[in-house]
């Protein structure tokens, strides 16, 4: 019976040990490493993770090509269309969720910026990134019905079209925050729906706060971080080492704003007066609108 016991106690001793080593070892793998993820760091992610346990979920709607939810490592509650629903090609909408919402794996160091995120897939962009503006309509329309808090749209179109702009309306008249990517124009104008006065306009900086060599110009709100970005890639972007543009700038802006949301630190109605205290000005940039307001952070 002496045998026994001791046997017992030294593997319960040994477990908790080995239980105590793996909890040290996942915590200093889950450390934010500002070498290899600048933008963490650049929007004071830090100690935002476990402060969110108790806050209200954030739906984000994702109009993209698609999100492949287990390599992307994000929890998907509806999709707007079923075909291929896992079968990302691009590889640029499970990007984007990946920024926004991945959660913690033993597999990499990676995480999203809002993990807690609940995603909402308008899988609408086809292998090329491209869709036609009644499918865009569509998924805006489609986002609505399911009472999202955000549309992310990492995507533009050069020509207004009434048909966007009144869906784009329609969704800001229900209280839906909708973030969208300035475009990669070479400087020139911004895209739409960027572009209309509703939508939080997104354009991207790189570690040293430069602006991104390919960023619109034009109507911009807040720049994010959108150079040289860690994300989990697939498809055809699979060999690509780290991802540059305004798309994924956006991705980011659209994360803070979920966790300003959860937090209560904005609302659905005032966001564009609220968000203006999380924007901060870019030394040199302050009076440079090709910066906005200027680089949106968590605090």
């Amino acid at each position: 019976m002496k045998k026994f016991r001791l046997f017992t106690i030294s593997f319960i001793v040994i477990l908790s040990l080995l239980l105590a080593v793996l909890f040290l070892v996942f915590n200093e793998n889950n450390k934010l490493d500002c070498n290899n993820n600048w933008a963490f760091c650049s929007i004071n992610k830090q100690d935002n993770y476990n402060s969110l346990k108790d806050g209200k979920v954030i739906k984000i709607a994702i109009i993209d090509s698609g999100i492949d939810e287990k390599k992307a490592r994000v929890q998907v509650e509806k999709r707007f269309s079923d075909d291929n629903k896992t079968k990302d090609i691009l590889g640029h909408g499970t990007a984007i969720a990946s920024i926004i919402a991945s959660k913690r794996s033993f597999q990499d160091d990676f995480e999203g910026v809002y993990p807690r995120g609940s995603i909402y897939d308008a899988n609408v962009l086809d292998e090329n990134g491209n869709a036609t503006i009644e499918e865009i309509v569509s998924a805006v329309e489609w986002s609505i019905s399911q009472e999202v808090d955000i549309i992310n749209m990492s995507f533009g179109v050069e020509n207004d079209d009434d048909r966007l702009h009144r869906a784009i309306k329609k969704a800001t008249d229900n209280n839906i925050i909708i973030v969208a990517a300035a475009g990669n124009t070479l400087g020139m104008y911004t895209e739409y729906p960027a572009k209309y006065e509703e939508v939080l306009s997104i354009s991207a900086v790189d570690e040293k706060m430069n602006l991104f060599k390919y960023s619109a110009k034009g109507k911009i709100n807040f720049v994010a971080p959108g150079v040289d970005i860690e994300a989990i890639k697939i498809g055809n972007l699979s060999n690509q080492e780290t991802l540059s543009g305004t798309s994924f700038a956006t991705a980011y802006a659209a994360a803070i704003i979920a966790i300003l949301l959860d937090e209560n630190k904005i609302d659905n109605e005032n966001y564009q007066k609220t968000l203006l205290e999380y924007a901060h000005p870019v030394k040199g940039k302050e009076n440079d609108p090709s910066y906005g307001n200027g680089l949106l952070k968590i605090k």
